[in-house]
């Protein structure tokens, strides 16, 4: 069980971004990418996530193709995924922000409708627990009805992945979550991704971090002008000598 891109090549305005680029991102397994900036990673998160659609090659879910689905038909064959800057509401409640997650995939359906009065406050009662343990996880606030916005950017992006695993999703990508994370915070997010994994959900994570996504990841890619230039585990991929020359300023990483 996998999502895969295959052999997908993009290209804006003539200026080529991807060139037969491949990911397969494993059921319980974390995947790191990385590499410099206009390296195409996110180009290819975007294709990965129904953003952008590949010219060449294809994107798969469980075999299936679904290289012309949007976003939401994505999401709801469980995707979930977060962005480089948070996108929130900051007048929301902190609460409020982690239940979206849940009914971001699971839209209300017209016999849902039918559905007692009680029944349906027993539900949100339940999400709402689940949410208030979401929030104990990452720690985000004591005070779960704090409005978001009153958060600092650190525990916004954590909101933020909190928000995205409410979904329960079965493949996690994650956008430089640990961007503007200190230390403590990284490791509660290095936990819930951990955790995840645990879980049987497959994590993409693209992290400029390099130390951090080799600590995390089983698998490691590094995109170079749009190219895989180096691919397998995460010592074999940040001791590359084509990685640490273009990323890595010639300094290595232990791994």
């Amino acid at each position: 069980m996998s999502l895969d891109a295959i052999d997908t090549s993009i290209a804006f305005g003539g200026l080529k971004v991807l060139t037969n680029v491949s990911v397969q991102v494993e059921r319980g397994r974390i995947t790191g990418l990385v590499g410099p900036n206009g390296a195409g990673k996110t180009t290819l998160f975007n294709c990965l996530t129904g953003v952008v659609r590949p010219q060449q090659g294809s994107v798969r879910i469980d075999g299936r193709d679904i290289s012309a689905l949007p976003l939401d038909k994505r999401i709801q064959l469980g995707i979930s995924r977060t962005f480089q800057t948070p996108r929130l509401d900051l007048d929301a409640s902190v609460l409020d922000a982690v239940m979206l997650g849940f009914y971001s995939r699971h839209k209300p359906s017209l016999a849902a409708s039918f559905v007692s009065t009680a029944t349906r406050r027993r539900h949100d009662a339940q999400l709402r627990e689940k949410a208030e343990a979401l929030i104990e996880q990452f720690q985000l606030t004591p005070n779960p009805h704090q409005r978001s916005g009153a958060l600092s950017l650190g525990r916004l992006r954590l909101l933020e992945v909190a928000r995205a695993i409410a979904s329960e999703p079965q493949y996690l990508l994650l956008d430089e979550p640990a961007a503007g994370v200190d230390e403590n915070d990284r490791q509660l997010l290095a936990r819930a991704i951990r955790n995840a994994a645990a879980r049987n959900v497959g994590v993409l994570l693209v992290e400029h971090n390099v130390g951090f996504v080799a600590e995390l990841s089983d698998h490691m890619l590094a995109l170079v002008r749009g190219e895989v230039v180096a691919a397998g585990s995460p010592h074999a991929v940040v001791n590359d000598p084509e990685v640490v020359t273009a990323y890595l300023g010639g300094q290595r990483v232990a791994a």
